[in-house]
């Protein structure tokens, strides 16, 4: 009987101990930071974040570091007036807007370049490096799914009198389906239209493997974003919508937006800062199911922002603040070299870009 006592006892002692482990790690903030890396700075048009390591990219060539500095790869091209580089996973395109070329790289450092019969308008690709290229070309406009080796899938036509004018595209992560926003008039208003396209056997049984189309009236839809392979985000200028869509899309979730939307970011949560009617900047993140899991109104003259697994970082020149996508307010600080941008990668740490070099830090 004395032995259940104390085993009881014991029970409740590791009970207790592990609801405080868990309120003090549900409610983590952090009070200042450290540095433990410094990378070499360099002139180029855009760093980004990639599996945790810090890729340059620059318009004649780029490279990713790790949070040590090591290389890890480096590829050089021919000089890109305009290049846009797209990721998914490792795998890297870069694409000479407004030229006919774009490059492939596994991430590896291991490229292919290929030459494209229009100029390019947009670019985007899958993990498995299937690549959707968006072409202008003098009557119709043009968007042809490529293999890894640049071989021709599929070529879809576009007629602006029929279709409108193409904005952008968006393709899964396993390159089987494709969404593009196309702007057009009718009956003297404007209307942007969604095309769904699917490339696996449900899309063979459509004409041009066209399986939904949706439109919004007096909206233009810049940005599209697949979440994984059946996941597809709609950012329009008054609309949000996400679709489902294994086979053909179904809407999930759709919020109008009644405010200036200046920045979005998308990761594991959907993050958007809008204009509010008071002239704040509302600060919200939704996750994959469309769910409002935070809403803050910002005080950070904030000029940029990312997000990363459950954390949301945004950042002006000199300060930085960082949000748990669902608890709140993490962290804020300033930094003496100021900072062209901010990445988290995992573990409390960050790459830091300033002015005069490229910081792994870590809050503490």
């Amino acid at each position: 009987m004395k032995k259940n006592k104390i085993l009881l006892i014991i029970i409740g002692v590791c009970l207790i101990g592990g609801l405080v482990v868990f309120a003090f790690m549900g409610n983590k903030s952090y009070e200042g930071y450290e540095v433990v890396q410094e990378l070499e700075n360099s002139e180029v048009l855009e760093y980004v974040e990639v599996d945790g390591a810090l890729v340059r990219c620059g318009r004649e060539g780029a490279q990713a570091v790790d949070k040590d500095g090591t290389l890890l790869w480096n590829v050089t091209y021919s000089t890109m007036k305009n290049p846009k580089f797209v990721f998914c996973g490792s795998v890297m395109a870069i694409a000479d807007i407004g030229a006919k070329q774009y490059l492939l790289s596994d991430g590896t450092g291991s490229t292919k370049t290929f030459s494209t019969p229009y100029p390019i308008q947009a670019i985007d690709v899958a993990k498995q490096g299937v690549t959707a290229v968006l072409m202008n070309g003098e009557e119709k406009d043009y968007i042809c799914i490529y293999g890894k080796d640049g071989e021709l899938y599929c070529e879809i036509e576009t007629v602006v009198a029929r279709d409108g004018f193409p904005l952008t595209i968006a393709l899964s992560e396993d390159g089987k389906k494709l969404v593009t926003s196309y702007m057009k008039v009718e009956s003297d208003e404007p209307l942007c239209g969604i095309a769904f396209y699917n490339f696996d056997e449900v899309g063979q049984n459509y004409n041009r493997n066209l399986v939904a189309q949706v439109q919004y009236n007096e909206c233009m839809v810049p940005r599209l974003e697949f979440w994984d392979n059946d996941k597809v985000m709609v950012v329009g200028e008054n609309v949000l919508e996400l679709f489902q869509m294994k086979e053909t899309p179904e809407s999930v979730f759709k919020k109008e937006i009644t405010a200036e939307i200046k920045s979005i970011a998308f990761g594991d949560y959907f993050c958007m800062v809008t204009k509010n009617k008071d002239d704040q900047d509302v600060l919200e993140t939704y996750n994959q199911s469309g769910e409002l899991c935070m809403k803050k109104v910002l005080t950070l003259p904030y000029v940029g922002m990312h997000t990363s697994g459950d954390e949301v970082v945004l950042y002006s020149y000199s300060g930085c603040e960082v949000y748990d996508a669902e608890k709140g307010l993490l962290y804020q600080g300033t930094f003496e070299d100021g900072i062209q941008s901010m990445f988290a990668v995992g573990g409390n740490r960050y790459y830091l870009v300033g002015n005069r070099s490229v910081r792994v830090i870590k809050l503490k």
